[in-house]
């Protein structure tokens, strides 16, 4: 008899956005706060930005070196985000305490360095 595998939905912003980011593959914040944000989360741009920023620092994302046109008037432009790294489907963790990434998928730990590249 064939094992039929139960969908976990995905129920954390950050669980959600992983899912999205590797559907799309190239994406901006603003474009992933306007399909995983629900209005439940406190601070969900700050939450997001963080987590895009030590994902690139693990090397699970890139940055394009691009901006694109985007955001108030006197803005630089949005940053467009890549998946370098389809680590699975399980969302990799950000544990800001111990400055490292924990991939879920494959028990890896990534230690990011110490510079802030993309504030």
């Amino acid at each position: 008899m064939k094992q039929v595998r139960t969908r976990k939905q995905a129920r954390g912003l950050r669980e959600r956005a992983w899912w999205v980011m590797r559907r799309r593959g190239a994406f901006t914040l603003p474009e992933l706060l306007a399909t995983v944000a629900d209005g439940s989360h406190k601070d969900a741009l700050g939450n997001l930005g963080k987590y895009l920023r030590a994902l690139s620092k693990a090397g699970v994302l890139t940055v394009d070196a691009k901006r694109v046109t985007g955001g108030p008037l006197t803005s630089n432009g949005l940053l467009r985000y890549r998946v370098a790294i389809d680590v699975g489907h399980k969302a990799p963790l950000w544990r800001a305490s111990l400055n490292v990434v924990y991939d879920p998928n494959s028990d890896t730990t990534i230690a990011l360095g110490m510079g802030d590249d993309h504030a």
